[in-house]
């Protein structure tokens, strides 16, 4: 079966929901490779102004140019299907809070030009457009419904993983297109603040959304201890709610990571808990995108068939960014 596995993994699409790798340390892209990832949605902002956002495009954009014998930068469904072809990796940009955004609605139109495909809402409080999932949360704002629209209009897919409560309800009811929780878990499984409810989950699910399994520890039942096996319950979980269709991954792998970029990104965690996911150790089995073949492998012994594998590692978030990106 081992062998099997593997090969069926290199032989088709595999694509990682959502990275927040440091994709500066070139130990990330070796680490990408090294897993036979076809494409990842990689986060290239999140709290960073309009300026310091463009900048990093334009570094990204270089990295790609200076590699363009192993990534391509990604701006439709058919960039990844020539990505695998020609054995490369497909570099989806995306953001992790709407802040790049800064209030100004024209921002969206001219990240699209430049090949940004994806924009979380919000990352843990609160901003022009709702509220995150640390902080009471108020719900979307007027301009985050303009916003949703105009991410719709110009073919920006809406991502709410880190959304709270009503703003990620509220955004699924907004959007005219499919949106997607690219990295977290049912709260039924795991009671954090950044899961999800099982009402929100079917509710993406039934406007064609796809949930891409979050494979951080503190997210997973067992917490520290947790395996590629509570990986793999969660998958099994989020397919008996809502099918094979509509689950995706998105481990959110935070590798090669500077000390103060780590803190940037927890500062507005509570102590306690930024304490305990600092000191998280990864899941065991699944500690980093080198070990993708795995993930495949665990979902062949859990007797999932062929077609059904071909959506949960790969096909799933291409059909949604089909449906979502074509404008």
């Amino acid at each position: 079966m081992k062998a099997h596995a593997y090969q069926f993994h290199k032989e088709n699409i595999y694509i990682d929901g959502l990275n927040a790798s440091y994709f500066l340390n070139p130990l990330v892209f070796e680490n990408v490779f090294k897993g036979e990832v076809t494409a990842l949605n990689g986060t290239i902002a999140a709290w960073h102004g309009y300026d310091e956002t463009m900048e990093i495009i334009n570094t990204l954009r270089a990295i790609v140019d200076k590699y363009q014998d192993k990534i391509i930068l990604v701006k439709d469904t058919q960039d990844i299907y020539r990505a695998k072809a020609e054995k490369k990796l497909g570099f989806i940009m995306g953001f992790q809070d709407s802040n790049p955004i800064g209030g100004k609605l024209q921002a969206i139109a001219e990240y699209a030009a430049l090949g940004v495909r994806i924009i979380q809402l919000t990352y843990n409080t609160t901003n022009y457009i709702g509220s995150g999932c640390m902080v009471e949360d108020k719900g979307l704002t007027k301009f985050g419904r303009e916003a949703i629209a105009e991410m719709n209009r110009v073919g920006i897919l809406i991502d709410v993983s880190h959304c709270g409560p009503r703003t990620t309800m509220e955004a699924i009811e907004a959007s005219d297109m499919p949106i997607a929780i690219t990295h977290a878990n049912p709260s039924a499984l795991c009671p954090h603040p950044r899961n999800k409810s099982n009402e929100a989950i079917i509710a993406l699910a039934g406007k064609g959304g796809v949930i891409g399994a979050n494979a951080f520890p503190f997210m997973l039942p067992n917490g520290e201890k947790a395996s590629i096996d509570d990986y793999l319950n969660v998958i099994d979980y989020l397919i008996d709610l809502v099918g094979d269709e509509h689950i995706a991954l998105g481990p959110d792998f935070m590798e090669g990571m500077p000390e103060e970029v780590a803190n940037q990104v927890l500062k507005d965690v509570p102590e306690e808990m930024r304490k305990q996911m600092k000191g998280m150790p990864v899941c065991k089995g699944f500690e980093s995108v080198a070990k993708s073949p795995e993930l495949t492998l665990g979902l062949f012994k859990r007797g999932y068939s062929e077609d059904a594998i071909k959506n949960i590692i790969g096909l799933n978030w291409i059909k949604l960014y089909q449906k979502t990106w074509k404008r």
